[in-house]
């Protein structure tokens, strides 16, 4: 987010950035998609240097972003407006800038564009804290791996919506477990192994179904905390250029996300009422119901 999305190519910038923002604490992705939200803005004279304090936004100029992060970083003039996200920002600002703040549920956009892959865009969406590739890594799926432990048997295209819904919610719950065991999810170790590996760790023998059923009910906790906060259906969205405006070139030229479909398919599979509320059936088959119950109370 901070090189190419940016326009920006020099890979000795990218290593300062990367340092900087390492620094400071801040992350990187959330750091360029909103400073690519104010170029855009300044672009299009929905900013002003009279609102960034007199500094001009313009894509491709390395000096500017480091700059601009060690302004966010530091809290100073116009960096204290990008320090809050995208999101904020583009609230704060107002003057139609909402819509050109990549963001779901508040967290920035990573650099898997989901109109290249359909899943990413319904993982996005539906994801409990926001657009975030982690929380499924549906992207190896629509590249062609398969996962016969989880299955998922068949070769996904990137650009099929059916079928989705149901390959999500899978690689979301795996991925809850591969979180709780703290491993790293590039290391890919298959799920069985996974399972042999914990019951030699702890010597509690768990076989792989056991797991995703207790990654199934850590999803559904949080989602059920979402919903306490009053995130439902509404929430389990995308930004519209997504779901509008077409890709003008390169491989996915044409594409945009039908998520309405493949989030049909997701609430069918979890067991989610129309407004993206677990049931009341589904609680008691995961044990969790009295939670449900507490906080509906609250």
């Amino acid at each position: 987010s901070l090189g190419s999305l940016l326009m920006i190519d020099d890979p000795q910038y990218l290593v300062r950035v990367n340092e900087l923002c390492n620094r400071y604490g801040i992350d990187t992705i959330s750091t360029g998609v909103t400073i690519a939200w104010a170029i855009e803005c300044y672009e299009r004279g929905v900013l002003t240097s009279e609102d960034t304090g007199g500094l001009e936004l313009r894509w491709g100029d390395a000096e500017l972003v480091l700059k601009l992060v060690e302004m966010i970083g530091r809290r100073e003039g116009f960096g204290r407006l990008l320090g809050e996200g995208c999101r904020i920002a583009s609230l704060t600002v107002g003057k139609g800038s909402e819509k050109y703040a990549m963001h779901v549920k508040g967290l920035e956009v990573p650099m898997h564009d989901p109109r290249a892959f359909k899943g990413m865009g319904l993982q996005y969406a539906v994801s409990n804290r926001g657009a975030c590739h982690l929380q499924g890594l549906v992207l190896r799926i629509e590249q062609g791996e398969r996962m016969h432990d989880l299955k998922i048997y068949e070769r996904v295209d990137r650009f099929e919506v059916k079928g989705k819904g149901r390959i999500v919610a899978v690689m979301q719950d795996w991925h809850e477990v591969v979180e709780s065991m703290i491993i790293c999810k590039f290391l890919a170790i298959p799920p069985a192994h996974l399972a042999a590996m914990y019951s030699l760790v702890t010597g509690r023998k768990k076989r792989l179904p056991e797991l995703l059923r207790a990654g199934t009910r850590i999803y559904t906790l949080k989602r059920l905390f979402n919903v306490a906060c009053g995130v439902l259906r509404k929430d389990d969205t995308l930004p519209r250029r997504f779901l509008e405006e077409p890709l003008s070139e390169g491989g996915a030229k044409g594409q945009i996300v039908g998520l309405e479909p493949m989030l049909e398919e997701y609430y069918e599979y979890r067991g989610w009422d129309e407004r993206g509320v677990p049931r009341r059936e589904v609680l008691e088959e995961l044990g969790i119901l009295e939670v449900a119950e507490r906080l509906a109370a609250l």
